[in-house]
């Protein structure tokens, strides 16, 4: 049964997702803002630092400079610590329903790291490949705002669902909305950048856009989100395999490669 008039209310986004969500917003390049951003937290300092001494980079000497770890991480790589981390903050007020957030926060990764190697691979502008993370993050964290107005009725919801998380109609039926129609939502309500929103809102509803940069990275976030909730249930990756007898298909295998990414990247820098 469908329910009417769902009382809308937003949990307080860490400032640190703010602060760098205005950053790719503004289009600068220079590293500075985002290393005080680093310096200004001791938890997203360490993460930073254990990224870039992890052995996926190999580097022969151990860095201990935040400034030069952020240098050679990159911009899309520390936006992206930054925003893991600030889910951590909200852990506190979600004590009772930890893996629920944990398998939400993995999700937020996952569609953020999809959107941004896919709009790579499409070969679009720098800015919109900056965005791409963060605008995909916070679609998935739509399903946050309905864990925090309703707990209790949402675990149950997630529990009783066939595969980890509910899909869309499921939270429809039983609340009206849905975590895509409520990231565009949230996303004002934390006055987020506009071209963050812009994205949001297509992605709520990318038939009512022209083909555009936008709705390519829209489309790509729905595609990502979907891939996300498959991603917490068993055996995702062989069920990215086309059968035997399929046609090959270099778009299928590009998704698949990019999703393997995701999964890859959401389990080892998310930490979830």
């Amino acid at each position: 049964m469908q329910e009417q008039g769902l009382t809308l209310t937003f949990p307080t986004l860490p400032s640190t997702i703010s602060k760098v969500e205005d950053f790719i917003a503004s289009g600068r390049t220079d590293p500075e803002p985002l290393i005080e951003i680093v310096e200004q937290d001791p938890s997203v300092s360490l993460n930073v630092l254990r990224r870039v001494n992890s052995p996926y980079h190999g580097l022969r000497r151990e860095v201990e400079s935040i400034d030069r770890a952020v240098r050679l991480l990159g911009f899309v790589e520390v936006s992206s610590i930054i925003m893991i981390e600030g889910v951590e903050e909200l852990r506190s007020h979600f004590d009772s329903h930890s893996i629920l957030l944990r398998q939400i926060a993995h999700t937020a990764v996952f569609t953020g790291r999809f959107a941004q190697e896919l709009t790579k691979a499409l070969d679009v502008s720098q800015d919109w490949i900056r965005l791409a993370f963060s605008a995909g993050f916070i679609h998935a964290m739509g399903r946050l705002v309905l864990l925090h107005i309703q707990p209790e009725r949402y675990a149950t919801l997630a529990e009783t669902s066939p595969m980890p998380l509910p899909d869309t109609e499921t939270e429809a039926q039983a609340f009206g909305e849905n975590y895509r129609t409520l990231a565009p939502q949230a996303a004002d309500h934390w006055t987020l950048p506009e071209r963050v929103r812009s994205v949001l809102q297509i992605a709520a509803s990318p038939t009512d856009e022209s083909e555009s940069p936008s709705k390519m990275l829209a489309v790509s976030i729905r595609n990502g989100s979907d891939l996300a909730r498959r991603d917490l249930a068993e055996n995702f990756a062989s069920s990215l395999n086309p059968p035997d007898d399929a046609p090959a298909s270099s778009v299928d295998d590009l998704l698949a490669t990019v999703a393997q990414d995701a999964s890859t990247y959401a389990s080892d820098v998310g930490h979830f």
